[in-house]
């Protein structure tokens, strides 16, 4: 016969693992495997896909902000921004709009500086041939027979 002591530990042991696995959320396989995917999108965005978010989320900027070089992390990362972004980025790159969303939220939390140097860049380098005064109406130099 084992001791009272001993059946009493062993009850208390299994009340006690009882109790913590009731008091802890589970999760169901499906949401452990939706968050992981979610969070692997998000980090891995291709190079195809970069280059997509970046162009919406410099095109979002540009509509809502008149000097997007003054641009901030946090502006970037603002509802109406992402929201803007999210729609182009969804029909470039053929995704559904919630994923979209949440694939840029991703991607500006975790780049949200080298984002923004790309607009400054873009925007600095982006058809600045074509912006010089008069450049359009000159005339061409004819080639000598």
């Amino acid at each position: 016969m084992t001791p009272r002591w001993t059946r009493r530990l062993v009850l208390t042991t299994i009340v006690a693992a009882a109790a913590l696995l009731a008091a802890r959320p589970a999760q169901l396989p499906a949401q452990v495997g939706e968050s992981s995917m979610a969070q692997s999108a998000v980090g891995a965005l291709s190079s195809e896909q970069q280059t997509a978010a970046n162009s919406a989320l410099c095109s979002a900027i540009g509509n809502q902000v008149p000097n997007p070089a003054a641009a901030s992390p946090s502006l970037l990362s603002s509802h109406p921004i992402i929201a803007a972004a999210a729609t182009m980025f969804a029909s470039s790159v053929h995704l559904p709009l919630p994923s979209a969303t949440s694939m840029l939220e991703g991607y500006v939390s975790q780049h949200a500086n080298d984002i923004l140097a790309s607009c400054a860049t873009s925007n600095l380098t982006g058809g600045a041939t074509s912006k010089i005064p008069g450049a359009g109406g000159l005339p061409s130099i004819p080639k000598l027979p």
